[in-house]
């Protein structure tokens, strides 16, 4: 069989359904139900996977379809297929994205959500939702990641990625066997030899170790092997694989089609079941999916029995033509009832469910008119592809100017008290030095002022870029030395209180501050698993070299040690991922141990800033709605946090000990009483959101940091 032969180059069709199978229909509908129930909570560790399953899906559909149109024309049209994938998929999430930032507006916080939900947004409508959300959130099941309402669009962003390449990969293979004369061999070699380094690139970066270098932009290797087309071509070029082999396959008896889907059915089942987050994905784990969909979509090309069978029937022919709308509208939906009820799994299964029916309207009123809407003229064309995108892009821009701007409101902590800086000066570091930086803009200072969320605007002189890192120096003109302050997103948010204390003693204060990444002496990746290391190895190369009077050490702790809360803490020494709180204390030690160690061995005095208080929950009533419905005050109970730092302040104070000189700093005493700890009292807004104290809560630590700046200083 030639390219040009006019015989169909597609897989076997039900009757009546002209190119659909109905048995694929189905298999969308498994997908979509793996996704949906994962998401709302129940028990199926490895739903996640239906976005493979999809993929592949992906791969097999628009490759047989492009066959189809060569076999019959002789050409592609480019224009008519990029068109038609337009008016399928970006209308309905245009919606989507719309009505979620304008739900964003009444029902997330200002001071972050609102943030991350309209630049995935924007992302989304520019096909790049994928590489906002690894850089912004990084692990997919991270809880900074699953509080996002558009996180699942990076899916969509992927396969769109691949529309935009692939048909063109396609095109030159069919034009080179049209010319040699060789079949479809050159078309198999160019998507073999792309799902093969594919593959390699998924092995190697899901597994770190294997890939010997660090993608610092996309957030880390492993967040790389999850999110990046690069690494996922593979899973689509599967699809397009069994596509292209069809057409030389001879037909399958009856009974070897029943056996391959239940084979294929039980791979899905067992991958389903299996598979966790816990295990580093895609990787040689995502073989298991993505061959039992392969074996599905074979088994169901020349008969329809069995597994196959079970996927034609019309409830799951129905639910898989409403698998994209019902996949666009599950997870907002989602995500919003866990704001407006938190810690009730009911309300997520609930959520789950009742988001069928928006997505049924969507469906019906939307999707379906515009895959028929064929425009007459270019113009028309342009006006609807500017207008679909436009519409939620606008209104994400505006989501994201209203949040920067706290919407008019009084940001946490703003505008109550500043602390007394003289200046705030971006500089560089010292010749010679280490590469210390500030991410992503994390410390903000300004005249007289005080320091700001990372999520408000960033005052002039301190903006760190990727080309050129910047550190941040606040205090008097003429100090007698210099305090520096590290650590993860702790650092930024305690600065005020530090740069106050440190003020009042006569030093600078120099502050770093990466996200996610704790300031230790082994390699950790934090709870976005970002690349730590060279950065964590800076900050000690710098302090040996420049002999600060202090280091304030600044992380938050009582997470890294509790890896069922979904932190995670990892060393490069084998330790691997912590599965107990034991272990985990255990690594937390073995980091914090040997950064201590080179300070005190150097006769630089050290202050431990152990966990203050969290705050579950309140980063709700720092939306619209909670800000209308929450009057009184924000509490925890000190018992229970006291509980929940216990295992990391133990092995902080255990340091402190080995190492004579170190001081202890707790922010308890400064944020709670015998009690209760408090995150709003009496219309004073200490917390920005669940974990970070505002620029009033920080200043709240500053007379005890006094203190114990004092002591550490004195032990040199």
């Amino acid at each position: 069989m030639t390219l040009t032969d006019p015989r169909p180059l597609a897989p076997a069709r039900s009757p009546g359904d002209g190119n659909r199978r109905r048995d694929i229909q189905g298999l969308r509908a498994v997908a979509v139900l793996l996704v949906v129930l994962f998401h709302a909570g129940l028990p199926l560790p490895g739903g996640f996977i239906g976005v493979d399953v999809f993929f592949v899906i992906s791969g097999f559909v628009i490759t047989a379809m492009l066959m189809r149109q060569w076999a019959s024309t002789g050409r592609i049209s480019f224009g008519q297929f990029y068109l038609r994938r337009f008016l399928r998929l970006t209308p309905a999430l245009a919606l989507t994205v719309a009505v979620v930032a304008l739900a964003s507006i009444l029902l997330q916080s200002p001071f972050g959500p609102q943030q991350t939900t309209a630049r995935t947004g924007i992302g989304a409508m520019l096909l790049a939702a994928n590489g906002v959300i690894a850089h912004a959130s990084g692990d997919y099941f991270a809880i900074a990641a699953t509080t996002n309402p558009l996180l699942h669009t990076w899916s969509l962003s992927v396969e769109e990625q691949f529309y935009l390449a692939f048909p063109a990969l396609l095109f030159v293979g069919w034009l080179l066997a049209r010319r040699t004369g060789r079949g479809l061999l050159p078309p198999v070699l160019i998507v073999s030899a792309i799902a093969a380094g594919s593959f390699a690139a998924s092995i190697a970066y899901s597994y770190t170790e294997l890939s010997g270098q660090v993608v610092d932009f996309f957030g880390g290797s492993q967040t790389f092997a999850f999110y990046s087309p690069v690494t996922r071509a593979w899973e689509f070029a599967a699809g397009a694989l069994l596509a292209l082999s069809l057409a030389r396959i001879g037909p399958l008896t009856r009974a070897a089609s029943a056996l391959l889907g239940l084979a294929g059915a039980g791979v899905l089942v067992a991958s389903a079941l299996l598979i966790t987050e816990a295990l580093p994905f895609p990787g040689v784990v995502a073989l298991a999916p993505v061959t039992g969909t392969v074996l599905l979509i074979l088994a169901g090309t020349h008969h329809t029995t069995g597994v196959n069978a079970a996927l034609s029937v019309r409830p799951m022919v129905g639910l898989g033509d409403l698998s994209y709308s019902w996949y666009l509208w599950h997870w907002p939906v989602i995500v919003f009832a866990a704001l407006l009820f938190p810690n009730s799994p009911t309300a997520l299964i609930a959520a789950a469910a009742g988001s069928f029916a928006p997505a049924v309207a969507s469906y019906l009123l939307l999707e379906q008119p515009m895959r028929r809407l064929r425009p007459k003229t270019r113009s028309r064309t342009f006006a609807i592809v500017i207008t679909t995108v436009g519409i939620p892009i606008v209104t994400c821009g505006v989501l994201l100017a209203g949040a920067n701007a706290g919407w008019g409101l009084t940001a946490p902590g703003e505008g109550s008290q500043t602390s007394p800086v003289s200046t705030a000066s971006g500089q560089d570091l010292p010749e010679g030095s280490a590469d210390l930086s500030v991410a992503d803009g994390e410390v903000a200072g300004g005249e007289g002022g005080s320091l700001r969320s990372q999520h408000l605007a960033v005052r002039a002189g301190c903006v760190n870029t990727p080309l050129r890192p910047r550190t941040c120096t606040f205090g008097p003109a003429d100090p007698v030395g210099t305090i520096v302050v590290a650590g993860d997103s702790q650092a930024y948010a305690v600065a005020d209180g530090v740069v106050d204390a440190a003020t009042a003693l006569g030093y600078d204060t120099l502050v770093t501050s990466h996200t996610g990444c704790p300031f230790l002496g082994r390699e950790s990746s934090g709870v976005h698993n970002y690349p730590c290391r060279s950065w964590q190895k800076s900050i000690v190369a710098y302090a040996l070299a420049n002999r600060p009077a202090a280091v304030v050490i600044a992380n938050l702790s009582a997470g890294y040690v509790h890896p069922e809360q979904g932190w995670r803490t990892a060393m490069d020494d084998g330790g691997g991922r912590a599965d107990s709180v034991e272990e985990a204390t255990d690594l937390w030690r073995r980091g914090l141990e040997p950064v201590v160690s080179a300070l005190r061995e150097a006769g630089i005095g050290v202050v431990i800033m152990t966990s203050g208080p969290r705050m579950p929950g309140y980063t709700d009533r720092t939306s619209l709605l909670g800000s209308v419905v929450g009057s009184s005050d924000f509490t925890v109970s000190r018992e229970e946090q006291e509980a929940d730092r216990q295992p990391a302040l133990a092995v902080e104070k255990a340091v402190a000990k080995a190492f004579p000189g170190t001081v202890v700093h707790d922010p308890n005493p400064s944020l709670c009483d015998d009690t209760t700890c408090w995150a709003t009292r009496d219309g004073q807004v200490l917390y920005q959101d669940e974990t970070h104290v505002s620029v009033t809560g920080s200043l709240l630590l500053s007379k005890r940091l006094q203190a114990d700046l004092a002591k550490a200083i004195a032990s040199r």
